[in-house]
């Protein structure tokens, strides 16, 4: 199996228009954890929920990361799924003590990659050895892999306007897709549990993942994510995906995560 070292920069920005960021993020590499929420439910609300599930997530993961990396990939899902649902309760919880919080909620798009080198007992480390990563979703932000020059767009948006056009309702340039692009039908917090999507990853040498809100999506297009994506310097790369999307606009905020698996 191919080593490499993992190379990651993130960086958020409110947009032009919002006085507050409600959307937030985690770049740790020690537990594997790569993750953008962003938070809705007013402006005290969205951001308590964004940051309770970075903190809760990030937490969970690395108290059972020996389970994640001796478990097989149907447990480790189902693992990583737990960890979004902890964060879930945690922030329905929280959401019921104060009334400025009440309907709060947040997505959640989470990358985990196992380590690339042997743990102290490499035989018992079946992430080592099968090298998959897992991508773990609830909402409208998006995790996309760009491999050997092609853009593949890994999640699946929880939102109205994804669920209409694959339903034949609605096309993508349609004037009421704009209307309704910000309504998602699944959200981290809303209730105590939700239904989580997770994709299994086989990792190559020279990946690069990008995890973001939509606040660069409604704005960026995918060939320019891609172009961006391939770049050398990863942390120049997230300022200027910002700044793109703020001069189409910045109604929303903005983060980017990029991940990079380098040779080592």
């Amino acid at each position: 199996m191919p080593h490499w070292n993992v190379k990651a920069a993130g960086n958020t920005h409110p947009g032009m228009v919002r006085e507050s960021n409600q959307d937030s993020y985690s770049l740790d590499e020690a537990s594997g954890v790569y993750l953008v929420a962003d938070g809705m439910g007013g402006r005290a609300g969205g951001e308590v929920a964004s940051d309770l599930a970075v903190k809760t997530i990030g937490s969970e993961v690395s108290n059972r990361l020996e389970q994640l990396l001796t478990r097989d990939l149907g447990s480790r899902r189902a693992l990583l799924a737990q960890a979004i649902n902890h964060a879930s309760l945690r922030i329905y919880e929280r959401s019921l003590e104060l009334p400025q919080y009440r309907g709060m909620g947040t997505t959640t798009t989470l990358l985990w990659l196992p380590p690339s080198r042997p743990t102290e007992n490499p035989a018992k480390t079946l992430a080592h050895a099968t090298a998959t990563a897992v991508v773990a979703h609830v909402g409208d932000s998006r995790c996309y892999l760009l491999r050997g020059g092609f853009l593949y767009q890994i999640t699946d948006d929880h939102s109205l306007v994804n669920e209409q056009i694959k339903a034949g309702v609605l096309k993508r340039n349609d004037p009421l897709a704009a209307q309704i692009r910000n309504v998602i039908t699944r959200c981290v917090g809303y209730q105590e549990e939700e239904e989580v999507d997770t994709f299994p990853v086989e990792l190559q040498t020279g990946d690069v993942f990008l995890l973001c809100s939509d606040g660069l999506t409604n704005k960026v297009r995918d060939l320019e994510l891609a172009d961006y994506m391939g770049k050398p310097d990863l942390e120049t790369s997230t300022y200027d995906l910002i700044r793109l999307a703020n001069q189409r606009g910045g109604e929303d905020n903005i983060t980017v995560l990029l991940v990079r698996l380098e040779p080592s």
